[in-house]
């Protein structure tokens, strides 16, 4: 795939992300309501090795980019080694994910494995079981935004 492909596709992909995470927004703005005083511009330049580690899994950082995760809605940017595996697990919150480096397989409980690569986009219900890896050869990079308080709980 060319990169110019490659980057229409990561375009498009985050045409759509922003249309889904701005909507509250702009209802807000139709119904005369002011926007929340934390709302500012946000640039992340994304480096490999930046971020925190991953509670419990090795080989894995986050950055977070906006929200609490404790409290409410957030997205953040993870980074996996090559080869990594993530075990499963669900969320009570449903997740929208985009690929935006390396190729990650994906496995939802009861779908295919789904192969998440630079400009996918891969949305899963709150609670549905879903593992994985970072396919071999390099890092991946995804971003993740989460409708509601982050929880992880393991599944076997």
């Amino acid at each position: 795939m060319s990169r110019s492909s490659i980057l229409r596709r990561l375009t498009l992909s985050l045409g759509v992300l922003a249309s889904i995470t701005t909507l509250g927004g702009i209802a807000a703005a139709e119904n005369g309501s002011a926007r929340p005083k934390h709302d500012r511009v946000i640039y992340h330049h994304h480096r490999p090795g930046a971020g925190n580690p991953c509670e419990g899994l090795a080989g894995c950082t986050f950055v977070q980019l906006k929200g609490d995760p404790a409290t409410g809605p957030s997205e953040a940017m993870f980074t996996l080694k090559a080869g990594t595996p993530f075990p499963k697990h669900w969320h009570t919150s449903p997740e929208h994910v985009v690929g935006v480096k390396g190729t990650m397989l994906w496995n939802i409980k009861g779908h295919k494995t789904y192969k998440v690569g630079a400009g996918d986009f891969l949305y899963y219900p709150g609670k549905a079981v879903h593992w994985g890896q970072c396919a071999p050869g390099a890092d991946c990079v995804y971003y993740v935004y989460d409708e509601l308080p982050y929880d992880f709980h393991p599944a076997g």
